[in-house]
């Protein structure tokens, strides 16, 4: 380790301290997973002719798949963003928070709404099960994460730039060539880590009987018992995400579009009135596709016939929302707290934290299944048969996926404070405890509670990880709705799965009313 990384990753402070716990419960079982691959029982060459020409072309199925995914998303989701952050559009700020509903739900519900929607006006279900119907609804799952992405850097991209070059030249001129190479690291960041998440993605493809790479690492796992081969398997995936994410670590590590609010920045917008009804139907058009869509199914297909599949889905249901929602509040109090330690030791610290940022990302970017199998060949060990036999597994699967998006989410908050404030106060002889409560927090409560609300929904609807390490007798949700939507009727599977939409929505817009009245930034 370089010595640049010693002062704020070595040195054994709260953050240290919080750091190598992060490390050892979550990174260290992805190393001794990948370790496994190469010595002692199931090492590398004495297995490898399991990975036959058969492997390797469910391999290239699945990169081809995530390849088009990443494509298709990557030009809507910019084509989007360009509307909703460089347009003046109306009801802007509206569209922008609907259209990142299908971020916040676990993929599996839209999977269900869409394969309802094709079988009420068509009768079968054959395109949307097929690998062009994978892509649609990934496409329609992952768009708005290029919003999202491509958005903030056309936002962070200075007026006076633009200004200057349209003073000389056409839009067209401005927008392919100062424009779009500035959002290059951008496209290429919301490219790869979208081919990422659709390589990884398993519950579509499994819903829909696609097979692809991380299904069959499922299957050797869970139905062979094949550990070693799945272990091969994963490997092979892990390899492929850590190239693709070395590539773009900088930008990636970063995360600048992950933040709530902005200070200080200045942004151009263009209007458009000959076109602007145009482009507003095309928001409309994609809102009504990705969203508006799937829930009017999923209500029309769970009350056809009465109202009996809806009870019988809320009474199956019924046991699971306690649980659920303690282990989702538990899991995101985790990951703010590891968060928000790692993001002031970042961004106030001495140092930086290049090293744990790229771990992070890597936890983050591991495919949930391939995070399940680390965690159960870790921790499936007398010794820590406390944590592989409790709800701690799944605390940890949650901590492992998401700590990234609140450590980023809070950093990029603190760095929108003036030091000068923390500096004044420190002059003034207040202790550091007292500067981090009475400044610091209050000027990032909306950060906070942002990192809160996505933590929390993100952990309510988890279910790769999930799936793998939940102990015997757990009832949660998603596991709930995925094990008995094999083999239920229709009716059922889209009465579970609208409940648990509307849980998730009514959670989100309960979580926005409460912190718009609860939070209050102080005045500078």
């Amino acid at each position: 380790m370089t010595k640049k990384y010693r002062t704020s990753f070595l040195h054994f402070s709260l953050p240290a301290v919080v750091k190598w716990a992060f490390v050892f419960f979550v990174f260290v079982p992805l190393i001794y997973t990948f370790i496994l691959t190469f010595t002692g029982c199931e090492k590398f060459l004495s297995n490898f002719d399991q990975l036959d020409a058969v492997t390797f072309l469910l391999l290239l199925k699945s990169g081809s798949i995530a390849l088009a995914v990443a494509l298709l998303s990557t030009l809507t989701g910019t084509f989007l963003g360009f509307l909703l952050y460089k347009m003046h559009i109306k009801y802007g700020s509206f569209f922008k928070i609907v259209l990142l509903i299908p971020l916040f739900l676990s993929p599996y519900i839209l999977a269900v709404a869409w394969k309802d929607l094709f079988f009420m006006l068509l009768g079968e279900t054959q395109f949307i099960t097929s690998v062009s119907g994978l892509v649609l609804v990934l496409t329609t799952i992952y768009a708005p994460l290029a919003v999202l992405i491509t958005g903030n850097a056309l936002m962070n991209i200075d007026s006076q730039i633009e200004e200057s070059a349209l003073m000389i030249s056409r839009f067209g001129r401005v927008f392919t060539r100062i424009i779009l190479p500035l959002i290059k690291p951008a496209l290429l960041s919301s490219f790869v880590l979208i081919f990422i998440f659709s390589i990884s993605e398993f519950s579509v493809p499994a819903f829909f009987g696609v097979k692809v790479f991380t299904t069959e690492i499922f299957a050797q796992f869970s139905a062979f018992y094949n550990h070693a081969l799945a272990v091969l398997q994963s490997s092979l995936l892990i390899i492929i995400c850590i190239l693709l994410l070395l590539g773009e670590k900088n930008y990636l590590s970063e995360a600048p579009f992950f933040s709530i609010g902005s200070k200080g920045t200045k942004t151009r917008t263009y209007h458009n009135k000959k076109y602007e009804p145009l482009f507003l139907s095309a928001l409309i058009l994609w809102i009504t596709i990705s969203v508006v869509l799937p829930f009017l199914v999923l209500f029309v297909q769970a009350f056809n016939g009465g109202t009996s599949q809806i009870v019988k889905a809320f009474e199956l249901l019924k046991p699971t929302f306690a649980t659920s929602f303690w282990l989702s509040l538990t899991g995101t109090a985790i990951t703010l707290f590891i968060g928000l330690t790692a993001a002031y030791s970042s961004v106030r610290g001495t140092g930086k934290a290049n090293l744990f940022d790229l771990i992070l990302l890597i936890a983050f970017a591991t495919p949930s299944i391939i995070l399940g199998i680390s965690l159960i060949k870790f921790y499936n060990q007398p010794f820590f048969n406390f944590i592989y036999s409790s709800y701690a597994i799944i605390l940890i699967g949650y901590t492992g996926k998401y700590t990234f998006i609140s450590t980023k989410l809070i950093a990029n908050a603190i760095r929108q404070v003036p030091l000068s404030l923390d500096e004044a106060a420190q002059i003034a002889g207040i202790s550091k405890s007292s500067r981090i409560r009475k400044i610091l927090l209050p000027h990032i409560s909306p950060a906070l509670f942002g990192a809160f609300i996505i933590s929390f929904i993100f952990n309510l609807g988890e279910l790769g990880t999930t799936i793998m390490v939940y102990p015997p007798g757990t009832e949660i949700m998603p596991i709930k709705v995925y094990t008995i939507m094999a083999n239920a009727p229709q009716a059922l599977t889209s009465s579970m799965t609208l409940i648990v939409f509307s849980v998730t929505l009514i959670l989100i817009g309960g979580f926005y009313v409460t912190g718009k009245k609860l939070i209050k930034i102080p005045q500078e």
